[in-house]
């Protein structure tokens, strides 16, 4: 062998230099985001489709009302299975490594979307149809209940202390880019005669996330373990259970961070999941009403997330948190009121509004000030506990409550515009009660919690 020979293969043999801590920090975010993308785009498309299309391909039985909320409940129970496999998932997260499991939640969530486009409907094969949609929906949630947590964690814990909150807000923007490409393609195929969309047009959305997926794995397989996990499994400090050391050490951290995300679960699942219908059915609009005042919303949102988590950065995540929860409050009835006008500017407006401005305001700082309120050794399975609890409780339920609230005010929206206002109150208070965790603000601090 040649010198030259001998010392290229050297060369190829010898160890990659380690990444700098800035290019951790970006190839985490992008392995964060992208996961973000592909959660939201197949929630965003089960909870349109939930309000314009499963209740007449695979509840046809029934009454229309009683056939939306059978929807909806769908809707919830993924909610429900996402506690069970967000733990479990958090619990390897914490034990093994965060990176591992990010790339199982993305192949649960991708097979669960591509089963929902392939399924055959209650004319096709009776009451077997509505039950593999809930199985699908079983399986979405059971990978979703760990995505979004896992996420956030990875990106904080990537991230310099002072460009925490920028970077674990990143994870928020994924979601709405993935909301913006699912309601652009429920936009595209809602434009099919009435007919062909429900026979096969609203299958494509569902069939067209294999290519978000392959994406997803891609990137995620790049992805480099955090630093903080790594330091944590070398000092031994790993915890048997450890979402129960989590709630043992801080059950009042822990209790007043699930009411703190409250106004955005409710406020969010309830525009999200029920304003389509409640625009078709209540005020005889277009459904692609709603459809098209999500989408500007959420386009304006991939801005204004990563603005709200940079500006806590500066002023600490409590203020940005706070000021977020009291305009939900506070915006609550002019929503409604800007909704029942019937215009189309009206609606997007209120709909941009409360989404990129006062919801974001809370939703793009969370993720960075639960991530921070635990300790690395149990930050995984803790933040995901917090977060599905929140959804089981708040979110999950919203679009069905909405309905029953809106039903029982005769068809109009002023109850539900009081329970959104009051979860807006609820959250205000409890981030109040926590300790801020910003480094900007950690000096001189006064936790309540």
């Amino acid at each position: 062998m040649s010198p030259t020979t001998s010392a290229s293969a050297r060369q190829e043999s010898a160890p990659h230099p380690p990444l700098s801590a800035r290019a951790r920090q970006r190839r985490t975010a992008a392995a964060s985001v992208v996961g973000s993308i592909l959660e939201w785009y197949d929630f965003f498309l089960f909870g349109a489709c939930a309000a314009i299309v499963f209740n007449k391909v695979f509840f046809p039985s029934v009454s229309p009302f009683a056939a939306t909320l059978a929807s909806f409940a769908t809707f919830g129970l993924g909610f429900a299975v996402r506690p069970v496999g967000g733990l479990l998932l958090a619990h390897l997260g914490d034990r093994i490594g965060r990176r591992p499991v990010l790339i199982l939640t993305v192949v649960l969530m991708g097979v669960g979307t591509l089963a929902i486009g392939a399924l055959p409907t209650y004319h096709q094969i009776g009451a077997w149809a509505p039950v593999l949609l809930v199985l699908c929906r079983m399986m979405q949630g059971f990978g979703v209940g760990a995505e979004l947590g896992g996420a956030y964690v990875m990106s904080t814990e990537a991230a310099q202390d002072h460009k925490r909150g920028f970077y674990g807000s990143l994870p928020g923007a994924g979601e709405f880019i993935g909301v913006v490409i699912a309601s652009g393609a429920v936009a595209a195929v809602s434009t099919l005669p009435e007919d062909d969309f429900l026979s096969w047009g609203w299958r494509i959305p569902f069939l067209a996330s294999a290519l978000v997926v392959v994406i997803a794995l891609l990137i995620r397989n790049a992805a480099p373990e955090t630093e903080q996990f790594e330091a944590a499994r070398a000092d031994g400090r790993r915890e048997r259970l450890p979402v129960l050391a989590a709630i043992r050490a801080r059950p009042k951290v822990i209790a007043l961070l699930i009411g703190s995300g409250c106004a955005t679960a409710v406020a969010s699942y309830a525009i999200q999941g029920y304003l389509p219908s409640y625009l078709t059915h209540q005020l005889g609009l277009s459904s692609g009403t709603a459809v098209l005042g999500i989408t500007v919303a959420s386009a304006v949102s991939i801005l204004t997330i990563p603005l709200a988590g940079a500006l806590s950065d500066r002023i600490g995540r409590k203020p940005v948190m706070i000021g977020g929860a009291v305009a939900i409050t506070l915006f609550a009835y002019p929503f409604f009121l800007m909704v029942d006008t019937r215009e189309p500017w009206l609606i997007y407006t209120a709909i941009t509004v409360a989404f990129a401005l006062f919801l974001n305001s809370v939703f793009a700082v969370a993720g960075t000030f639960y991530a921070e309120s635990l300790p690395t050794e149990v930050r995984y399975s803790g933040l995901v506990f917090v977060r599905e609890i929140n959804g089981v409780i708040f979110a999950g339920t919203s679009p069905f409550i909405a309905t029953l609230l809106v039903g029982a005010g005769g068809d109009r929206p002023w109850y539900l515009a009081a329970y959104m206002a009051a979860a807006g109150l609820a959250s205000a208070l409890c981030t109040w009660r926590l300790p801020e965790t910003a480094p900007v603000r950690t000096k001189g601090a006064t936790g309540r919690a």
